[in-house]
């Protein structure tokens, strides 16, 4: 499974693959990286985190595990918020072209 790490950069797959994407976060500060996907497309499997450190509020990163379902070009449309907040602190869009 190929692990995209730079959402600056496109994301190309075949359809069927799974794949995942990691975005910097720290839950502990309230924020988490909330996804929207089209489900004509994309299917989001599994969401996880994985700290960088042992300490407690220690940063790391999410992890989106998502497979590919048609053909086509679509996006992952991510917002870094606190569930209670209507503002954005990050948004990012990633591009995704499966083949």
């Amino acid at each position: 499974m190929q692990r995209f790490d730079d959402p600056t950069k496109p994301i190309q797959v075949a359809a069927g693959e799974t794949f995942a994407v990691a975005l910097a976060s720290n839950p502990t500060t309230g924020y988490t990286w909330q996804v929207g996907v089209d489900q004509q497309h994309l299917e989001l499997i599994n969401q996880t985190f994985t700290p960088k450190g042992e300490g407690v509020g220690a940063g790391g990163q999410e992890v989106f595990t998502f497979r590919a379902r048609a053909d086509g070009k679509t996006g992952i449309a991510c917002e870094y918020r606190r569930p209670w907040d209507k503002e954005a602190r990050d948004t990012k869009r990633i591009q995704v072209v499966i083949e």
